[in-house]
């Protein structure tokens, strides 16, 4: 049994959460607000925590930075929940899990946690080099290439979101490669992706979360990557494009040179057009 602390403004969430970790055999206790998932850790401590991202007064990446920065908290493993995390998520939280959530997701991803606790923190980027994913990304890349079919769904996507590029990439264990796009800087096109490295995609595909930043100039993370160093991208969105088997293959993203245009409404319009993308990426065969 675990003593768990959820962070959650939304009432029907926190007791959703409360009590399938109960159910699991955690003792659980909720706070409404940041400041006081803080004061019940300091009060009582915590074996792990849970931080929706989106909170009044102090929003969960700020909670999680707090509990880092303190060395009586810093080794607690930390769950973010967010409809869309932000990229420095992935350097305070051992796990993000996407909304809307997934009670069995939660559990499963606590107990892991718990089991773990005293090792080291969960690397989720071994996703990257899973041969099961990187077959089905094969898969995709060995048909027979109707770019066009792509290029039109990205710009349809540039003018559902307003945001002036977008590309549909599959990512392998080094590379993301543009399948399509619309609005991207010409060096990217003429290279046919970017290194694994320089994208926030990695992190969609390690973690099968969207990613949103909304000023790159802001982000520690990726303000000195070339993807927004030299092409001038501050605003970004990307979604997970998943197989039929649960493989994380690919991203939807979005990107503009401005920042703040990218926002969790741009995420939900990229999900709602996952299903249409795969589409798109089987009539490339």
């Amino acid at each position: 049994m675990a003593s768990i602390v959820v962070a959650e403004d939304d009432t029907d969430i926190a007791q959703l959460l409360s009590t399938v970790l109960s159910n699991a055999g955690h003792t659980v206790r909720t706070a409404p607000t940041g400041p006081d998932a803080l004061d019940m850790i300091n009060e009582a401590g915590a074996d792990l925590i849970i931080l929706d991202h989106h909170m009044p007064g102090m929003s969960g990446l700020d909670v999680a930075g707090r509990l880092r920065g303190d060395a009586a908290t810093a080794s607690i493993p930390v769950i973010m929940l967010s409809a869309a995390a932000p990229a420095a998520a992935r350097g305070l939280c051992d796990v993000t899990i996407s909304k809307p959530v997934r009670p069995k997701h939660v559990v499963e991803a606590a107990n892991e946690l718990l089991a773990a606790h005293g090792g080291q923190q969960h690397d989720a980027t071994h996703q990257l080099v899973d041969v099961g994913r990187l077959l089905a990304v094969s898969d995709y890349l060995t048909r027979p290439a109707h770019a066009d079919i792509l290029d039109a769904f990205a710009e349809k996507l540039t003018e559902l979101t307003g945001v002036p590029a977008a590309a549909v990439t599959l990512v392998l264990n080094d590379s993301v490669v543009v399948a399509g796009s619309h609005g991207m800087p010409r060096w990217v096109r003429e290279a046919g992706g970017v290194p694994v490295e320089w994208s926030p995609d990695t992190i969609v595909v390690a973690e099968d979360v969207p990613v949103l930043i909304s000023d790159s100039a802001a982000d520690e993370e990726y303000a000195g990557s070339p993807l927004f160093s030299v092409s001038g991208v501050r605003s970004y969105a990307s979604v997970p494009l998943n197989s039929a088997e649960g493989h994380v293959v690919g991203t939807l993203c979005v990107m503009d040179e401005k920042p703040g245009t990218c926002t969790e409404d741009t995420v939900q319009i990229l999900h709602s057009q996952r299903a249409q993308a795969l589409v798109m990426l089987s009539r490339a065969g």
